[in-house]
Protein backbone atom coordinates (compact mmCIF):
# COMPACT_ATOMS: atom_id res chain seq x y z
CA UNK A 1 0.00 0.00 0.00
CA UNK A 2 1.59 3.66 -0.94
CA UNK A 3 2.34 5.44 2.23
CA UNK A 4 0.05 8.49 1.16
CA UNK A 5 -2.79 6.14 1.71
CA UNK A 6 -1.97 4.49 4.36
CA UNK A 7 -1.65 7.72 6.43
CA UNK A 8 -4.71 8.82 4.76
CA UNK A 9 -6.51 5.87 6.49
CA UNK A 10 -4.60 6.07 9.83
CA UNK A 11 -5.86 9.48 9.78
CA UNK A 12 -10.03 8.27 9.22
CA UNK A 13 -9.44 6.02 11.66
CA UNK A 14 -8.35 8.50 14.53
CA UNK A 15 -11.16 10.49 13.74
CA UNK A 16 -13.70 8.13 14.08
CA UNK A 17 -12.13 6.59 17.16
CA UNK A 18 -12.19 10.42 18.75
CA UNK A 19 -16.02 10.05 17.90
CA UNK A 20 -17.04 7.03 19.08
CA UNK A 21 -15.36 8.04 22.30
CA UNK A 22 -16.85 10.81 23.01
CA UNK A 23 -20.20 9.20 22.56
CA UNK A 24 -19.36 6.07 24.40
CA UNK A 25 -18.45 8.03 27.60
CA UNK A 26 -21.61 9.18 27.90
CA UNK A 27 -23.29 5.59 27.35
CA UNK A 28 -20.88 4.00 29.28
CA UNK A 29 -20.36 3.34 32.96
CA UNK A 30 -17.14 4.54 34.71
CA UNK A 31 -14.25 1.63 34.85
CA UNK A 32 -11.12 3.00 35.62
CA UNK A 33 -11.75 5.89 37.06
CA UNK A 34 -12.35 6.08 40.70
CA UNK A 35 -15.47 8.47 42.06
CA UNK A 36 -14.28 12.04 43.32
CA UNK A 37 -14.30 12.29 46.99
CA UNK A 38 -17.33 14.03 48.53
CA UNK A 39 -17.48 16.57 51.22
CA UNK A 40 -19.29 15.76 54.16
CA UNK A 41 -22.77 17.60 54.16
CA UNK A 42 -24.32 19.29 57.26
CA UNK A 43 -27.82 17.72 58.41
CA UNK A 44 -30.65 18.83 56.82
CA UNK A 45 -32.73 21.59 58.87
CA UNK A 46 -35.60 23.05 57.48
CA UNK A 47 -37.82 26.01 58.53
CA UNK A 48 -34.95 26.67 61.11
CA UNK A 49 -32.47 29.25 61.81
CA UNK A 50 -29.04 29.73 60.32
CA UNK A 51 -26.14 32.47 61.84
CA UNK A 52 -24.29 34.43 59.82
CA UNK A 53 -20.92 32.21 58.13
CA UNK A 54 -22.87 29.11 58.50
CA UNK A 55 -24.47 26.78 56.12
CA UNK A 56 -27.52 24.77 55.93
CA UNK A 57 -29.08 22.66 53.91
CA UNK A 58 -32.72 22.79 52.49
CA UNK A 59 -35.26 20.99 50.88
CA UNK A 60 -37.01 21.81 47.63
CA UNK A 61 -39.94 23.85 49.24
CA UNK A 62 -38.13 24.88 52.73
CA UNK A 63 -37.56 28.04 54.52
CA UNK A 64 -34.86 29.08 56.66
CA UNK A 65 -34.31 32.35 58.69
CA UNK A 66 -31.21 34.61 59.22
CA UNK A 67 -30.76 34.49 63.01
CA UNK A 68 -29.45 38.11 63.13
CA UNK A 69 -31.29 39.53 60.08
CA UNK A 70 -35.08 40.26 59.21
CA UNK A 71 -33.96 38.04 56.11
CA UNK A 72 -35.42 34.65 54.99
CA UNK A 73 -34.34 32.00 52.06
CA UNK A 74 -35.91 29.80 50.32
CA UNK A 75 -34.91 27.26 48.03
CA UNK A 76 -37.52 27.70 45.40
CA UNK A 77 -37.22 24.61 42.66
CA UNK A 78 -34.39 23.83 40.97
CA UNK A 79 -34.44 25.36 37.18
CA UNK A 80 -32.16 22.95 34.95
CA UNK A 81 -29.29 20.31 35.71
CA UNK A 82 -27.27 19.61 33.30
CA UNK A 83 -24.57 17.63 35.47
CA UNK A 84 -23.21 14.16 34.38
CA UNK A 85 -24.33 11.67 35.58
CA UNK A 86 -23.61 9.78 38.98
CA UNK A 87 -21.18 6.41 37.46
CA UNK A 88 -20.76 8.27 33.92
CA UNK A 89 -17.53 9.48 32.46
CA UNK A 90 -18.25 13.49 31.15
CA UNK A 91 -16.22 15.96 29.34
CA UNK A 92 -17.79 18.49 30.93
CA UNK A 93 -18.82 18.35 34.88
CA UNK A 94 -22.16 20.36 33.77
CA UNK A 95 -24.34 22.48 36.10
CA UNK A 96 -27.17 23.03 38.00
CA UNK A 97 -29.25 25.73 38.63
CA UNK A 98 -31.28 27.14 41.53
CA UNK A 99 -34.19 29.46 42.19
CA UNK A 100 -34.19 30.79 45.60
CA UNK A 101 -36.32 33.55 47.13
CA UNK A 102 -35.25 35.99 49.19
CA UNK A 103 -37.85 38.20 51.29
CA UNK A 104 -37.00 40.64 54.36
CA UNK A 105 -40.87 40.79 55.47
CA UNK A 106 -40.28 43.65 57.93
CA UNK A 107 -39.20 45.98 55.22
CA UNK A 108 -41.88 43.89 52.58
CA UNK A 109 -39.07 43.47 50.18
CA UNK A 110 -38.87 40.38 48.05
CA UNK A 111 -37.20 38.80 45.14
CA UNK A 112 -36.07 35.68 43.20
CA UNK A 113 -32.18 34.92 42.17
CA UNK A 114 -31.14 32.04 39.99
CA UNK A 115 -27.96 30.87 41.05
CA UNK A 116 -25.76 28.08 39.36
CA UNK A 117 -23.37 25.32 40.94
CA UNK A 118 -20.06 26.67 38.65
CA UNK A 119 -19.61 30.00 37.93
CA UNK A 120 -19.56 29.14 33.96
CA UNK A 121 -23.24 29.70 33.00
CA UNK A 122 -24.43 32.15 35.87
CA UNK A 123 -23.47 33.60 39.09
CA UNK A 124 -22.87 31.23 42.58
CA UNK A 125 -23.84 33.40 44.99
CA UNK A 126 -26.37 36.58 45.55
CA UNK A 127 -26.16 39.56 47.96
CA UNK A 128 -29.97 40.77 49.36
CA UNK A 129 -30.54 42.88 52.49
CA UNK A 130 -26.66 43.22 53.50
CA UNK A 131 -26.31 38.70 53.49
CA UNK A 132 -24.84 36.78 50.52
CA UNK A 133 -25.84 33.66 50.12
CA UNK A 134 -23.70 31.10 48.33
CA UNK A 135 -24.64 27.88 46.80
CA UNK A 136 -22.37 25.53 48.24
CA UNK A 137 -23.86 21.69 46.51
CA UNK A 138 -26.73 20.58 44.89
CA UNK A 139 -27.57 16.58 45.63
CA UNK A 140 -27.49 14.53 42.68
CA UNK A 141 -31.32 14.05 42.79
CA UNK A 142 -31.52 18.34 43.00
CA UNK A 143 -33.66 18.08 45.63
CA UNK A 144 -31.62 19.72 48.49
CA UNK A 145 -28.97 22.39 48.09
CA UNK A 146 -26.56 23.66 50.68
CA UNK A 147 -25.77 27.54 51.22
CA UNK A 148 -23.55 29.31 52.81
CA UNK A 149 -25.36 32.25 54.56
CA UNK A 150 -22.50 35.41 55.49
CA UNK A 151 -22.25 39.19 55.57
CA UNK A 152 -22.56 41.01 52.29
Amino acid sequence: MDLKKLLVVLCALVGLACGAGSSAAREQPAVAQPAPAQQPQPAHQPQGAVELGETVVLKAGDTTEVASKDVSIRFARLVSDSRCAEGMVCVWEGEAVVELTLAEPGRGERTTAEVASTGRGGRQSVEFAACRVDLVAVSSGGDQVTLRVSKA
